[in-house]
C-alpha cells in the first residue's frame, strides 16, 4: 500500500495511493497496440528479451533492463511513476527524478520498437506494459541467479537494490537473514559457530603507507562486527601462510575468509573486498570499490560490515549453521512476523536459562517494544531497575555494550517513558560507538523528543549512510518521517513513509505517518485507506495517544492543521 506523490501539482492533482487491489481489470491498450506477437522475457540469468520469432531484442543499457524487469514482474505489469522514481533516482529532487524517468521511458520505447505497435505505455500516474505483449518466462528450479550480473552502480537506486535482493531471495531456497529462517541461524543447540578470517590484502608493489591505510579498513569492519555479534575473528594477516584455512572440519577455525584487493589509481587507493566460504573457497560476495583515501569513510565501513553479516548469514558453512547472535535475533524482531518474534524470544529465554550472557537480556527487553507497538502480543512489564541491572552485569569493555545501551535506552523511552534514563544511555552508546546505525536512529529519536530538530536531522542523515545496507532500513525511514513531520515538511514525511512501506508494507509506524501526511495534503480518501489497513493489521488499535504525541512534536501551526485534518477526515 504505497503513496504516489504526484501531489499538489498542475491541475490541482493530489497524492493518490495504489493499493494494488483498486483495479477491476487491466487498462485498455492504446489504439496502436497489437495482441499477437508476444515477446518472452527471461529474468533467470542475465536478462534476455526475445520476440515471437526468436529475435534477441534485449535493451542494451542495464538501467533500461532494470526498469523492464520491474514492470514485467509487477502485478498486471504496472507500476506507479512515483515508485519507479524512488527505485532508481531516490536521491534526486522530484522534478529531476521525473525528468530522468521520462527520458529512460523514451529510450526503452525505442528499444522495444521492433515488437511493433505500442508496448510501453504511461500516463501521469503510472507506467505499464500493454496486455499480452511481453510474457515472463517461468523460472526453473536450481537455475542461474535472478537477473545475474545486474549492477547499476548509480546513486539513489537503493530501493531497486533492495527489490533485487528480495527477488533473488525468493528464488533461492537457502536461508535468508531477513526471512522466517533467521532464528534458526543463531542460538540453536549444537549449531557450529561461524568464524571470520582476515586474509592479507592482495596488491602489487604498494607503498607501506598505502598498505597500512588499507589494512585499517578490515580492522574497522572487525570492530563493527564485534559491536553487533559474538562472531570470532581470526587475523591471518602478516603471517607467512598461503591462505591455508584453520581446521574447518573441527569447527576450530575460520568458516569464511575476507580479503581486500588494493590498487593505486592516480590519487585514489581503491579497495574491493571479497568474501569466500572457507572449506570450498566458494566466492560469496564482492563489494563495490571504495577509495581508502576519501575522508569520512566511517559510515561506508558500517554499511560494509552490515552487508558482510547478511552475506555470511545467507551462505552458511558447509556443515552446520552460522551463529551471529544477537544480530540475527534483532533481524528476526525487525521482521515484524509475530510467530518469528515469539520463536526468537523463546530462543533467547532458553539461552538465558542455560546461563547465557547478559546481553541476551537486552534483546529480550527490546522484544517487548515490538510486542507492544506492533500489536504482536502483550509485553512483559519492565522496570528501570531491572534494565540498569542488566547493563551493570556487562563488563565496561564488552564490545556489545554500546548496542545493549542503545537497545536498553530505546526500551526505556518506548516502554516506560523514562526519557532521562533513555537519553543518557543512548548518548553513552553514541560516545562508545559513534557509527553504529541502529544507535544513530535511536539518537535521532532522542534528539527529536527534546525538540532538537537540527540534532535529530544530523543523526538521521548519518544513520541513513551507516545503515544503507541494513535489513531493517525501513525503520530508519520512519524516523525520517518523524523528523520531517516535526519540521513541517509534509511531502518529506510522505516520501519517507513511502520508502518504509516499500520495504515493509505491514509496518504500523509507516502506515500511521502516511495516514497523517495524506490528511494534511487534503487527501481524505487515501488517509482512510491507511487507517483501514492499520485496523486490519491491528484490530481495535487506538490512534489517539499516537496522534497526541505527534502533535506535541510538530510546530504549533502544523499541529493545529493536523488535528483539524484528522477530525475532518473522520480519523480521530
Amino acid at each position: 500500500m504505497l503513496y504516489s506523490p504526484s501531489a499538489e501539482g498542475a491541475n490541482g492533482g493530489r497524492a493518490r495511493v495504489d493499493t494494488g487491489s483498486d483495479r477491476t481489470g487491466t487498462r485498455p491498450a492504446g489504439p496502436g497496440t497489437r495482441t499477437g506477437g508476444c515477446a518472452c522475457a527471461c529474468l533467470v540469468g542475465p536478462l534476455r528479451l526475445r520476440s515471437g520469432t526468436g529475435r534477441d531484442i534485449t535493451p542494451r543499457r542495464p538501467l533500461l533492463q532494470a526498469i523492464l524487469a520491474v514492470l514485467v514482474t509487477a502485478r498486471d505489469q504496472s507500476r506507479p511513476r512515483s515508485i519507479l522514481q524512488e527505485m532508481f533516482w531516490g536521491a534526486a529532487p522530484p522534478d529531476k527524478a521525473a525528468a530522468s524517468l521520462r527520458n529512460k521511458l523514451y529510450e526503452l520505447r525505442k528499444e522495444l520498437a521492433p515488437l511493433g505497435g505500442e508496448v510501453l505505455m504511461a500516463d501521469r500516474h503510472a507506467v505499464w506494459l500493454a496486455p499480452g505483449r511481453i510474457r515472463l518466462d517461468p523460472a526453473r528450479p536450481g537455475g542461474p541467479t535472478f537477473l545475474e550480473g545486474m549492477d547499476l552502480r548509480i546513486e539513489g537506486a537503493e530501493l531497486f537494490e533492495d527489490w533485487l535482493r528480495e527477488m533473488r531471495a525468493a528464488e533461492d531456497p537457502a536461508p535468508s537473514p531477513t526471512g522466517p529462517a533467521a532464528p534458526a541461524l543463531s542460538g540453536a543447540r549444537g549449531a557450529r559457530r561461524i568464524a571470520l578470517g582476515l586474509l592479507p590484502s592482495l596488491h602489487a608493489g604498494l607503498s607501506r603507507a598505502d598498505l597500512i591505510r588499507a589494512d585499517g579498513f578490515p580492522d574497522a569492519i572487525a570492530r563493527l562486527v564485534a559491536q553487533t555479534t559474538t562472531l570470532d575473528v581470526h587475523d591471518l594477516r602478516g603471517h607467512e601462510v598461503q591462505a591455508v584455512p584453520l581446521p574447518v572440519e573441527t569447527g576450530q577455525g575460520a568458516t569464511h575468509f575476507l580479503q581486500a584487493r588494493v590498487e593505486r589509481r592516480g590519487k585514489r587507493l581503491n579497495l574491493t573486498f571479497r568474501l569466500h566460504e572457507a572449506s570450498a573457497r566458494r566466492l560469496v560476495w564482492v563489494s563495490d570499490p571504495l577509495d581508502a583515501l576519501a575522508p569520512d569513510h566511517e559510515e561506508t565501513v558500517c554499511a560494509l560490515a552490515e552487508t558482510l553479516l547478511q552475506q555470511m548469514a545467507a551462505s552458511p558453512a558447509a556443515e552446520g549453521y552460522p551463529d551471529l547472535f544477537p544480530w540475527t535475533a534483532l533481524t528476526a524482531l525487525f521482521s515484524l512476523d509475530g510467530a518469528l518474534i515469539d520463536r526468537t524470544e523463546a530462543t533467547v529465554e532458553r539461552m538465558l536459562a542455560e546461563g547465557g550472557p547478559a546481553y541476551l537480556d537486552c534483546v529480550r527487553l527490546f522484544a517487548q517494544v515490538f510486542k507492544l507497538h506492533e500489536g504482536v502480543a502483550r509485553p512483559e512489564r519492565v522496570t528501570p531497575e531491572a534494565l540498569v541491572d542488566v547493563l551493570a552485569a556487562m563488563p565496561p569493555t564488552h564490545p556489545l555494550l554500546p548496542l545493549c545501551q542503545s537497545l536498553a535506552g530505546y526500551s526505556a523511552h518506548m516502554l516506560m517513558g523514562e526519557n532521562d534514563l533513555a537519553e543518557a544511555l543512548v548518548d553513552e552508546a553514541a560516545r562508545r560507538a559513534p557509527n553504529l546505525a541502529l544507535n544513530l536512529d535511536h539518537l535521532a529519536v532522542m534528539r527529536l523528543m527534546r525538540g532538537d530538530l537540527d540534532g535529530a536531522g544530523a543523526a538521521h542523515a548519518r544513520c541513513l549512510r551507516a545503515g544503507a545496507a541494513s535489513p531493517w532500513r525501513y525503520t530508519y525511514d520512519v524516523t525520517g518521517a518523524m523528523v520531517s513531520m516535526a519540521r513541517g515538511d509534509v511531502r518529506g514525511a510522505l516520501t519517507c513513509a513511502n520508502r518504509a512501506l516499500m520495504r515493509k508494507p505491514r509496518f504500523l509506524g509507516a502506515l500511521r505517518y502516511a495516514m497523517a501526511g495524506f490528511a494534511l495534503a487534503g487527501n481524505a480518501g487515501d488517509a482512510r485507506r491507511m487507517q483501514a489497513r492499520i485496523a486490519t493489521l491491528r484490530p481495535g488499535h487506538d490512534l489517539s495517544d499516537w496522534t497526541e504525541n505527534l502533535m506535541r512534536r510538530t510546530p504549533p501551526g502544523l499541529g493545529a492543521r493536523l488535528s483539524r485534518s484528522l477530525r475532518d477526515s473522520g480519523l480521530v
